[in-house]
């Protein structure tokens, strides 16, 4: 098989990747969970009218997406209709190519 150096290579890297985990994880670089057990307390809590109000402005955002999306595509396909309707399909696909004519 010709991928033989490739794959010798590739579990190379793997073992040596595998290693310097290791290490880092004696050292304890590698963990980004806090060894300290405290039960973590948000500060801040919204109240029935502020999530209300989140919401309106999602609901209103999306809306406003959704018009902005709508209003391209139907511009869009306009154009495509007015790109069609304005080249002339004749000139392009004739079969009267005369080779000597010229």
């Amino acid at each position: 098989m010709g991928f033989g150096g490739a794959a010798l290579a590739a579990n190379q890297v793997m073992r040596n990747n595998r290693n310097l985990l290791k290490q880092k994880r004696k050292r304890g670089d590698l963990s980004f969970v806090s060894t300290v057990n405290e039960k973590w307390v948000d500060p801040k809590k919204a109240s029935f009218e502020q999530l209300m109000e989140i919401r309106k402005r999602i609901r209103r955002d999306n809306k406003r997406y959704r018009r902005k999306v709508l209003i391209v595509t139907i511009i869009a396909f306009i154009l495509l209709v007015l790109a069609i309707a304005v080249i002339p399909w004749d000139l392009i696909f004739t079969n009267s190519f005369n080779p000597h004519k010229y």
